[in-house]
């Protein structure tokens, strides 16, 4: 008996020198994106994968990429040349071409790259020059208890270069000034964001009332945007006459080194790089918050002759009548309607060169 309990006594003390298990990698680590689809061109991170309790640190790193036939590939691995901000630029510091150019840098980098520490995915500008759209990824993750391989973890989609994306709502409108408050007269023009029916006549130049177009391939690296108001009659606008928007702070001029060149017909803001706009001095929060690229714009009260023909024709009688309408927002000494353009812009430009960027004040005829 008393070897019996002896024995035991020897199992149990070498059973409590067993070393417990160190660490946890769990089974079921995945991205959360089965597909991650990303326009070719644009700088993108996707969100950190789900490591379902996993040990932290975590090393993560890519073993294998293949294309839309199974074949492997190094084409997302390939360096190309591009020039990326390295901070916002901000043109309350970046007064000079040469401060600003102190934020960029001229390098070589791989379209995709690997967070090794949060298993985040970045896509780079380089990806513009990718031949193919559909990949799979295959990833290896590793901790203090061990590694996975994680075969086919996540399907890129690569779709089309965005050289312009619209953001936010866009509008126009022409305002009447009735006591002491500016009312829409007749209909404003809106733009709901990308998916609007609109877009297209907008960046193809036909849309009767706001365009983004491209005008010139120069300059290779930086980027010119040359801004137009017009009156209905395609009339471009004394530049001295498009006011900055009191209660807005975000604009143009806030995105351009040395606040904009005036000519005869518009401003041109320049930076040297894209996107642009780049800074908003109201809206500066990180890309895609809620109005980041909204740009404020008025016309000087004034500056137009309305078109009343033109409103009638196209806008519904009002309730109290034309006549009574239009005595709202007349000036009694002069007998003409107190007026002004409003514009709020709200795209994004992702691509080099020289842009022309018109709105068309509705119902109006420049003094």
């Amino acid at each position: 008996m008393k070897k019996i309990i002896f024995f035991l006594m020897i199992a149990a003390f070498a059973s409590s020198c067993e070393q417990p298990e160190v660490g946890y990698m769990s089974d079921n680590i995945h991205s959360l994106q089965d597909v991650i689809t990303v326009p070719k061109g644009l700088f993108m991170i996707t969100p950190a994968p789900a490591i379902e309790g996993s040990t932290y640190p975590l090393e993560w790193k890519i073993t294998g990429i293949t294309d839309k036939d199974g074949k492997p590939t190094n084409e997302l691995l390939e360096e190309h040349e591009i020039l990326t901000w390295l901070k916002p630029f901000d043109p309350r510091t970046d007064t000079t071409l040469e401060l600003a150019m102190k934020k960029l840098e001229l390098t070589k980098r791989a379209s995709i790259l690997l967070n090794t520490t949060s298993g985040q995915f970045a896509f780079t500008q380089a990806s513009r020059k990718v031949v193919g759209n559909d990949f799979d990824i295959s990833v290896n993750v590793k901790n203090v208890r061990g590694e996975r391989q994680l075969d086919n973890f996540a399907h890129i989609k690569l779709t089309p270069f965005v050289p312009v994306e619209i953001k936010n709502s866009m509008a126009v409108q022409l305002e009447g000034l009735k006591g002491n408050t500016w009312e829409t007269i007749g209909q404003a023009y809106n733009v709901t964001n990308d998916f609007d029916p609109k877009v297209p006549s907008i960046l193809d130049g036909t849309n009767p009332y706001m365009t983004i177009v491209k005008v010139s391939d120069e300059p290779k690296l930086s980027i010119k945007v040359k801004h137009i108001v017009t009156d209905s009659n395609n009339q471009a606008l004394d530049p001295a006459k498009v006011v900055f928007n009191p209660a807005r702070l975000g604009n143009f001029h806030d995105n351009t080194i040395g606040g904009g060149l005036t000519d005869a017909v518009g401003t041109t803001f320049t930076l040297p790089a894209p996107p642009f706009p780049q800074f908003s001095g109201r809206f500066n929060s990180n890309d895609g918050s809620p109005g980041i690229y909204w740009m404020y714009y008025l016309t000087a009260p004034g500056s137009f002759t309305v078109d009343k023909a033109a409103v009638e024709a196209n806008n519904p009688t009002p309730s109290i009548g034309w006549p009574a309408y239009w005595a709202q927002y007349t000036d009694t000494t002069t007998g003409e309607i107190r007026n002004r353009g409003y514009i709020r812009w709200a795209f994004k430009i992702n691509d080099t060169g020289t842009w022309e960027v018109r709105v068309k004040i509705p119902y109006t005829r420049k003094k």
